[in-house]
């Protein structure tokens, strides 16, 4: 099995709930996800914001409050995981043995 994919924030911040953002999982999106945000809007940009959120576990509020590199990040993963691609090597997972690998294992968040 492979293992879990871990977005880590370059500039961290406390949501609504006050909880310390640090790092998010990763989720797979299903075509269920898409259509349900096609369904809720046309606008591509919310539609892309709502894939986000879905990808992340998080709310709406929450992905606003992303820090703008942050933010180009995140839609990087989405668009790396809809073509199929390598979602670790977007991350900066290294391919070396006994490199040090920050996005992958267990969220701190």
């Amino acid at each position: 099995m492979a293992d879990k994919l871990i977005f880590t924030l370059k500039f961290p911040f406390k949501t609504a709930a006050q909880v310390q953002l640090n790092s998010l999982p990763i989720k797979r999106l299903k075509r269920k996800d898409i259509s349900q945000a096609q369904a809720s809007t046309k606008d591509e940009g919310v539609m892309e914001d709502m894939l986000v959120a879905k990808m992340f576990g998080i709310t709406l509020e929450d992905l606003g409050e992303f820090d703008i590199a942050d933010s180009k990040s995140a839609t990087e993963v989405l668009r790396e995981m809809s073509s199929g691609g390598d979602l670790a090597a977007i991350l900066g997972r290294s391919a070396v043995d006994g490199a040090k690998d920050a996005t992958v294992g267990d969220s701190a968040a």
